[in-house]
């Protein structure tokens, strides 16, 4: 019976921790076959699609009406969290006409995204012109960056896959992350 229990244990640990960090509506509503690439060189033509992209969060701004992100783009993992060790093929925006608070969405946080291609946008990066996909945020979730682990205890059940990245925290959720429309 012990076994059993520790089984049960071990299984819901393991189920728990693949879960997505999106809700099933937004997961659901987003084509996941649309990738960055995609959206970046098709932005017009792919208008009006839902899809879910992530990555680090390198500025955002709000005026009365509107709430803009500009985020770095990066692979997301199987579970939403986008992967901090992948190689980002651009940026893009998100805006949202909800009130946000911009100290929740500081540079440097992870953010995964829900949201409708609109287009692109036109803006200074650095000295130059560059045209950010543009998406329509649903749903946002704010992570907080993982950070080494070196000075804590190893979690033996954190690498049972054999994932390299172990001797990482998993990023967390920052409070008041989730926005959905």
């Amino acid at each position: 019976m012990r076994y059993f229990v520790l089984f049960v244990c071990f299984l819901s640990g393991v189920i728990g921790g693949c879960a997505h960090i999106m809700s099933d509506a937004g997961l659901a509503a987003a084509d996941r076959s649309i990738s960055y690439a995609d959206i970046k060189t098709k932005a017009e033509a792919l208008a009006g699609k839902t899809v879910l992209v992530g990555g680090i969060i390198v500025g955002s701004d709000s005026s009365s009406d509107l709430m803009q992100i500009e985020v770095v783009q990066l692979e997301l993992l199987s579970n939403g969290v986008p992967d901090e060790s992948s190689h980002s093929a651009g940026r893009f925006l998100a805006i949202s006409g909800e009130l946000l608070d911009p100290k929740l969405y500081q540079a440097g946080l992870l953010v995964t995204i829900v949201g409708e291609i609109k287009g692109y946008r036109a803006q200074k990066f650095e000295a130059a012109d560059y045209r950010y996909p543009l998406i329509s945020a649903k749903e946002i979730r704010v992570l907080r960056a993982s950070e080494l682990s070196a000075n804590r205890p190893a979690n033996p059940y954190q690498n049972l896959f054999g994932d390299p990245r172990s001797g990482l925290r998993p990023p967390g959720i920052v409070e008041g992350d989730l926005l959905k429309h």
